[in-house]
């Protein structure tokens, strides 16, 4: 019976690797591959259905409300069938996060399994996104129509951020694969670390190459000793610095900051003016339903009222910006709830520091730092933001915080 159950593990493990790089071929399929792991996990130990409503950790207590909340107010919200159906769909994520949470758990073979197939298929994709960059074509002959490299994505910019969001799953492939020498993984890291920043860079996404900067920075200091940290460092500042000669790259990053108002008067605006604009009508959103918000993904159907439209920049499908977009969509006491989330993975990664200066040889300690920061610095408040209630964004979030907490409350093998 054993056997059996660490088998169905194995293959909700697998099912975990396929989700995320379904992304690829479309929101539709990785949302199948979700549903596959969810329903894997409840055949995996008919026992294992408890898991979704009596053993939860204080996290998962805290997230469970949390769905819970955006549920019941998106029922009484104005637009009630259109924010309830997003915010029941929604919910998919909390059980794929049980689910998967659960399997890093209970699978001791589940960093073994993501060697061997997570991290290969991710080299793969930052591979092509060069290739891409290089010829003006990909391995399987998607074109680049401008200076941003988009790779397998095609005409959907993504590709940084799903570098982003995947890089410390793959960095963690390789701290807790056991068949392989100290050097190559060191190796290893290098090679991520340096293809992930600069397949970032070419995909041209501003935000995110700059949270990626920070974050690598940090996790190079995590891994490295201090002279391997400074060759490092300084490849990274070389391989950057080569490429920034190029105008067509280094135009997007760091010179593309004005918006074009019309053709007719040719008036600029600064990025700042872009999202402050959307800000406004989040906040008036808010203003308007405090406690309990408009409803989720109400924002696209908001902006459109003059009462909460906010200049000419101040409507689009979400206010590009996690809190904003909270604060208008489920009000003040969402927020909060939203916001114990945040305060709660903070104090994770204040002791886990604490406990990595003390011992900075243990690999769970140092796995979980890497990804922990990585999930940290994406919901840094003051920088532009996916919807949180996407496919793309939630995947991705409820994929890293599965990973974490389930490393977190793993026995040693």
């Amino acid at each position: 019976m054993k056997t059996i159950i660490l088998n169905n593990y194995k293959l909700l493990t697998l099912f975990s690797i396929f989700t995320p790089f379904a992304i690829i071929i479309g929101s539709a399929v990785a949302n199948f591959f979700l549903l596959l792991s969810i329903i894997t996990f409840l055949f995996v130990d008919i026992k294992n259905y408890k898991y979704f409503y009596n053993k939860f950790d204080n996290f998962s207590k805290i997230l469970a409300l949390f769905f819970l909340y955006i549920l019941v107010t998106s029922f009484f919200a104005e637009n009630n069938f259109y924010s309830f159906k997003k915010a029941f769909f929604y919910l998919k994520f909390f059980f794929f996060f049980i689910a998967i949470k659960v399997c890093v758990e209970k699978n001791i073979n589940f960093f073994d399994i993501f060697y061997k197939f997570f991290l290969p298929i991710f080299l793969i994709v930052l591979l092509d996104g060069l290739i891409q960059a290089a010829f003006t074509f990909n391995s399987i002959g998607i074109i680049r129509t401008s200076s941003r490299v988009s790779g397998f994505f095609g005409d959907e910019w993504i590709l940084g951020t799903f570098v982003y969001h995947l890089s410390p799953i793959a960095l963690l492939s390789v701290l807790f694969y056991k068949n392989i020498s100290n050097l190559i993984k060191y190796i290893y890291f290098s090679l991520i670390i340096c293809l992930s920043i600069l397949t970032i860079y070419l995909s041209g996404e501003r935000t995110i190459f700059f949270i990626s900067t920070i974050y690598f920075v940090l996790v190079v200091s995590f891994i490295f000793s201090l002279k391997k940290k400074i060759s490092i460092l300084f490849f990274i500042l070389f391989i950057l610095s080569f490429i920034s000669l190029s105008e067509n790259f280094s135009a997007r990053i760091f010179k593309s900051f004005n918006f074009t108002a019309s053709l007719i008067d040719q008036k600029n605006y600064s990025t700042f003016t872009v999202y402050k604009d959307l800000y406004g009508t989040a906040y008036k959103m808010f203003l308007d339903k405090k406690l309990f918000g408009t409803g989720v993904q109400s924002f696209r159907i908001k902006c459109l009222d003059k009462k909460f439209n906010t200049n000419k920049f101040g409507c689009s499908t979400h206010p590009h910006n996690y809190y904003f977009q909270v604060l208008g969509e489920n009000g003040i006491i969402g927020f909060l709830i939203f916001l114990s989330i945040i305060l709660f993975l903070l104090k994770d990664f204040v002791f886990l520091f604490l406990k990595w200066l003390k011992n900075k040889k243990d690999y769970k300690n140092l796995g979980l730092m890497i990804i922990l920061v990585n999930i940290i610095i994406s919901f840094t408040p003051i920088v532009p933001t996916g919807n949180i209630y996407s496919s793309v964004s939630g995947l991705f979030i409820f994929f890293k915080l599965a990973i974490y907490f389930g490393l977190k409350l793993k026995k040693p093998d």
